[in-house]
């Protein structure tokens, strides 16, 4: 399992045992080398506030946070399944959420937000009345990944949705803001907050509460700066409009280059087993091909593949996959059935 810092020059390597250790790409060395305590092998690792420090799960579910100048803190333990939990941090670094692979019970009933600042803690989101939502069914989506969960700009709301239902929720108190029912789902993409030039409409909620005034002070407004001021009022508008539903004509062949170009610089590619290789998209073209043996292992249930570290990712309808990459997208970083990941950089070509 590995993951890579916003800025794409470090990254973050599950090798076993319980070890983690924080690697630099561009002066290949290790810069920080880290121990879970009990020993378990990791199932995710996000890096966090701060350039050495990381969350982490492990597969008994522990979550703990780990730096090079403080002692662990151990968050915790989380109920978890044979398949590894979906995760998503924000901009700022301060949250993660966590979406469990459950097949007894609904993944929006079990979503689970990490704070990192100040006092480090878990919280269970607010599930959605019980009538509102409808039956899960086994031919779509059914558990979001890294392409359809994320936060607003500024933190202050998550966005989450599956082939079925798409939700809201408030990074402050935990509170279910709206509702939405998914009609058209290989039309739907996550609000990228920048400018889009694909046409789209805005889907009404079936539920939606009045937005929670942002708390003073909260973690998300932490430090305060100019960026944080453009970050509350672009939270406010992305409540608004958390989710586009993507408008296509008939003639319109290359539905990736279009949901590519909707979604901004946030890396896509195609997770359908091709032969030649996976196609990766971005900012609206294809850029890359990834070699097959990096291709993620698309599952739909049943068991996991145990301590195994590669890319694994729920099965997906229309075949694109977010993998993890710097915040400017371009770096990405994949691994599929390897023991050990490459980084594809896109910033010299782009």
């Amino acid at each position: 399992m590995c993951s890579t810092l916003p800025d794409g020059h470090q990254i973050a390597l599950g090798i076993g045992s319980g070890v983690i250790e924080l690697a630099d790409i561009n002066l290949q060395h290790t810069i920080s080398r880290f121990h879970l305590d009990p020993p378990n092998h990791p199932i995710w690792i996000e890096f966090v506030h701060g350039r050495h420090r990381v969350a982490a799960e492990d597969n008994e579910g522990n979550i703990t946070i780990l730096s090079h100048d403080m002692t662990p803190i151990n968050l915790g333990t989380l109920p978890n399944g044979p398949l590894p939990a979906v995760t998503r941090v924000s901009d700022n670094g301060l949250f993660i959420i966590r979406v469990p692979w459950n097949t007894d019970n609904s993944w929006y009933n079990n979503m689970t937000l990490v704070s990192i600042l100040d006092n480090p803690h878990m919280q269970l989101l607010a599930s959605p009345p019980s009538q509102a939502v409808d039956s899960p069914r086994h031919d779509t989506l059914a558990i979001p990944h890294r392409r359809t969960l994320g936060f607003s700009p500024g933190a202050h709301y998550i966005g989450a949705f599956d082939g079925l239902s798409a939700f809201t929720w408030s990074t402050d108190s935990g509170d279910l803001i709206a509702h939405y029912r998914v009609t058209d789902f290989e039309c739907w993409i996550m609000n990228p907050a920048v400018p889009t030039a694909c046409s789209y409409r805005i889907p009404d909620p079936v539920f939606v509460r009045p937005t929670l005034p942002m708390t003073e002070g909260s973690a998300a407004d932490r430090p305060h700066s100019k960026i944080d001021a453009v970050h509350n009022l672009q939270d406010k508008s992305w409540t608004k409009c958390p989710f586009y539903v993507l408008l296509q004509s008939k003639d319109d062949d290359h539905e990736s280059d279009i949901r590519s170009s909707a979604a901004g610089r946030t890396p896509l590619f195609q997770s359908k087993e091709i032969r030649t290789g996976l196609p990766m998209f971005f900012n609206g073209k294809l850029e890359f091909i990834i070699p097959e043996e990096y291709q993620p292992v698309v599952f739909s249930g049943g068991e996991g593949l145990g301590a195994w570290y590669g890319d694994q990712v729920p099965s997906d309808p229309t075949f694109m996959y977010s993998p993890r990459s710097s915040k400017d997208g371009t770096r990405i970083l994949l691994q599929g059935r390897q023991t050990a990941p490459i980084v594809v950089d896109l910033s010299q070509v782009v």
